[in-house]
């Protein structure tokens, strides 16, 4: 009875919110059911379920118990230098005197849709120049967001410049300016929902990140049609890096910027195919300008100018279709938290250091033969080197060697329990195949590590 009746809420979660109960796990589910109980004196689960089906206001609290607002500012750092690159050589040059509409879909506490408006901030806008439409599901995030008030967790990226430009510290706590706040307007929504922002014009950037992995495969083809039709012909869709197979294929080529996960959307009509040719064109000139730096320099170095975040990387031009097997699926690399430990190298020199950066300019290429024949070699006489195992890991994950990826983040968190980066990897492969109790079992382990 019990198992039935926990069934009927998962179906329930599902009609709502998309949510698969293999993504999330029953577990949890039933943790946070048990939770509400407590705090609503129930005893009995059948009322309780009568109670989710007529009340909007416990699904909506249910629902606030199963979310992990786990965000930071610039998270992933590249998609924010990509969109400032394209504001700059494009939308600017084609002198529209419309504002530049971006839509962040979930928003959860606002560090992503605060971290568009600082990019187009740098790119040059002014603010009566865009406009930016941040929506979640949590009315708790939604309040965080308005309140724009940031712990430490919040700044995980290594170059910090924003922090001194945007936030005012009081204490131990980050207060965003009046001028990136007011530039953000934050609503209550489901994407999954019927006529979601049916009401809004069409925007010409959409930020869906990290939330489509969470949907089973029917809420996954809803989202897209809505993404599809709140999205402008030759717009930008910025995806997380576990959702690029989500993909309408027909209607989006990737845009070739190392992990950024941007794709602009194509016409669908009879001229498809000149169509895509003039936006591939337009991609080439945004991702091989050629005062392009090297990405990795990029993103290992403050920018000389205090109003700027880092040039775009060079990068290969353009296809309509990824033609290379190995498509990449590094990610987070870059990103350090306060608990995270520090890597060392064994020994650890400027020799040591070139290889290992000489194999992420190569996996950048989409090269991950070479990159991986780097690190093993590497491995052989630095084998406690964690940064090492955790480059040949996500090189591997380029490769879809899945198995021996896993191996290579074992191997960092055996040299390195804390090291954040290899649990996260860790915890997305186990989401990935279906293993939904390792994979929030790692997660719990990760929460505790920022708690502490």
């Amino acid at each position: 009875m019990t198992a039935m009746l926990q069934a009927q809420i998962e179906l329930l979660l599902r009609d709502n919110m998309g949510w698969s109960a293999n993504i999330i796990g029953s577990k949890e589910i039933g943790r946070a059911v048990e939770k509400r109980m407590v705090e609503r004196n129930l005893t009995d689960l059948q009322t309780y379920l009568q109670q989710l089906q007529i009340s909007t206001q416990e699904i909506e609290a249910l629902i606030e118990l199963l979310i992990v607002p786990e965000t930071w500012f610039f998270r992933d750092w590249e998609p924010f230098v990509f969109l400032e690159k394209y504001v700059k050589s494009e939308w600017l040059l084609k002198l529209n005197y419309r504002p530049l509409r971006v839509l962040s879909v979930p928003c959860s506490s606002g560090e992503e849709p605060y971290s568009i408006a600082m990019s187009l901030f740098n790119a040059g806008l002014m603010s009566n120049q865009f406009q930016i439409d941040a929506v979640d599901i949590s009315k708790t995030s939604l309040d965080r967001a308005r309140e724009a008030i940031y712990g430490s967790n919040s700044f995980r990226v290594k170059n910090l410049e924003f922090q001194s430009r945007y936030f005012t510290q009081f204490d131990n706590k980050y207060h965003l300016r009046d001028s990136v706040k007011n530039a953000v307007n934050f609503m209550y929504g489901n994407l999954v929902a019927p006529n979601f922002l049916s009401d809004k014009n069409p925007y010409d950037v959409i930020f869906c990140r990290n939330v489509l992995i969470y949907f089973d495969d029917a809420a996954r083809v809803k989202a897209m049609e809505t993404l599809n039709s709140l999205l402008r012909n030759e717009g930008l869709l910025f995806l997380g890096h576990a959702e690029q197979g989500q993909l309408l294929t027909s209607c989006f080529i990737s845009i070739q910027h190392p992990f950024a996960f941007a794709y602009r959307k194509i016409e669908n009509n009879n001229s498809e195919l000149k169509n895509q040719q003039k936006v591939a064109n337009k991609n080439q000139q945004l991702t091989s300008s050629p005062e392009a730096k090297s990405w990795r320099e990029q993103k290992n170095n403050s920018p000389q100018k205090s109003d700027s975040l880092p040039k775009s990387p060079k990068t290969i031009e353009p296809i309509i279709k990824q033609e290379n097997p190995e498509i990449r699926t590094i990610f987070t690399r870059d990103t350090v938290t306060p608990n995270q430990e520090k890597i060392k190298s064994q020994p650890s020199n400027q020799t040591s250091n070139y290889h290992l950066e000489q194999a992420r300019k190569l996996a950048d290429l989409g090269q991950l033969s070479e990159a991986a024949s780097i690190c093993e070699n590497y491995l052989k006489t630095h084998s406690n080197s964690v940064e090492a195992y955790i480059l040949l890991g996500e090189v591997y994950q380029g490769k879809g060697m899945e198995k021996q990826a896993e191996q290579c983040f074992q191997k960092a968190i055996y040299l390195a329990p804390n090291n954040y980066d290899a649990l996260l990897h860790l915890t997305l492969l186990a989401e990935h195949r279906g293993d939904t109790a390792k994979a929030a079992a790692l997660r719990r382990r990760i929460q505790r590590l920022e708690k502490s």
